[in-house]
């Protein structure tokens, strides 16, 4: 039996955001993680060899992305003004150009050479995360909370741009490794702004195989990132197979990315209890699951109340809150989204001279009053 290898890798102090790009990179590398004290501790028979192919499989899910051109309207490597200054001093160290991928390959190269010793060069420049003004000033996508006043579940309110950070090229690679999976898909935040969608694991929990799926499923155009209830259905629908087996809890972010002398803003910030929901909704939501037309209701109910300028939005978004505490087990909003809903589609076929969004409002209230429909008929079989 092969001795197994320990690299210590510092966490991130204050900075939430460096540390979830962090556990964002690790989810794809094959190796036992602990989280203990103020180090993440990996454990391997062979920890360069699972580090490098884990920044191969980030390579590859850039190529990927590149071919199906999934994220076409994001610059994949956007930067400020002031961000290009450690962009431009990474490539000169490792040689090459400023392009995500040709960093990822020259850093891996540096890794591999005999002359480096790619295990002990981990281990002394990931000891440490801020090493001082030797190392790397962060970008302003690693520093999401020194920007603007950030208000979230995860977020302290205030702004400070003085505060520096240095960290060395290997915290630079990984934490990049790891911010470009996390940028998963894009979206409208309002009529005239766009942001990228940052999908992050709050935990070092995620197998390898799920957060793989997890990219594959939500890359892309996304509808909207709010209200919050909505987009936890979403990811529930999405992720419901991967669930029953790895149930997690993510963190999404909608990021105004930086560009010329602006930097990366966190637009929107959601905590997403994927576990506890899906503990308390598991039955519930697999009985309108497991059946097509209610799947297919929902998933339009819950498109609906994302999307920005949806006719009935803001009746679709108390629809959808209302089944989001419903499959808690809430039975008061269980009994409003049946009478809310079928009183609402009574007041529409008695309307002589119906509104010119009565069409979208009756086909809310038919869908919503079949889901309570639903809903109840499980409740009665429970009991």
């Amino acid at each position: 039996m092969s001795k197994l290898e320990v690299l210590r890798i510092g966490i991130p102090g204050d900075l939430l955001i460096p540390k979830l790009y962090l556990y964002s990179f690790l989810n794809l590398v094959e190796a036992s993680k602990d989280e203990i004290g103020h180090y993440i501790e990996l454990r391997s028979s062979d920890i360069l060899g699972a580090i490098l192919d884990g920044i191969k499989t980030v390579k590859e899910i850039l190529e990927k992305r590149r071919k199906e051109k999934s994220l076409r309207r994001l610059s994949e490597l956007p930067m400020s003004w002031d961000d290009k200054v450690g962009f431009a001093k990474l490539c000169s160290e490792l040689k090459c150009d400023l392009d995500s991928i040709a960093i990822l390959e020259a850093y891996s190269d540096v890794l591999k050479s005999p002359r480096v010793g790619g295990f002990e060069r981990l281990r002394r420049g990931l000891k440490n995360f801020d090493i001082g003004d030797e190392g790397y000033v962060l970008p302003s996508i690693f520093k999401l909370e020194r920007y603007a006043l950030t208000r979230g579940p995860f977020f302290k309110d205030g702004f400070s741009k003085s505060q520096k950070v240095g960290v060395s090229s290997d915290f630079f690679v990984l934490m990049l490794a790891g911010y470009l999976v996390s940028r998963i898909g894009y979206t409208r935040l309002d009529e005239k702004n766009w942001a990228s969608v940052h999908v992050l694991p709050l935990e070092l929990a995620w197998s390898r195989s799920c957060w793989l799926i997890l990219q594959e499923r939500l890359s892309g155009l996304w509808y909207g990132i709010r209200p919050a209830d909505a987009l936890v259905l979403h990811l529930l629908i999405s992720l419901w197979d991967l669930l029953k087996s790895d149930p997690h809890n993510l963190m999404i972010l909608g990021v105004t990315d930086p560009i010329g002398p602006t930097p990366a803003v966190a637009s929107v910030s959601i905590n997403a209890p994927l576990r506890e929901v899906y503990v308390r909704a598991e039955r519930s939501l697999e009985s309108i699951l497991r059946e097509e037309w209610s799947k297919n209701s929902l998933t339009w109910l819950i498109r609906k109340s994302l999307s920005i300028d949806q006719p009935g939005r803001d009746v679709a978004e108390k629809i959808v809150k209302l089944i989001f505490l419903s499959i808690q087990d809430d039975i008061r909003a269980l009994e409003e989204l049946s009478l809310m809903s079928s009183r609402l589609e009574t007041r529409i076929l008695a309307t002589k001279q119906p509104k010119e969004d009565a069409h979208e409002l009756l086909a809310i209230a038919r869908d919503a009053r079949r889901i309570a429909g639903r809903l109840l008929e499980h409740r009665f079989k429970l009991v």
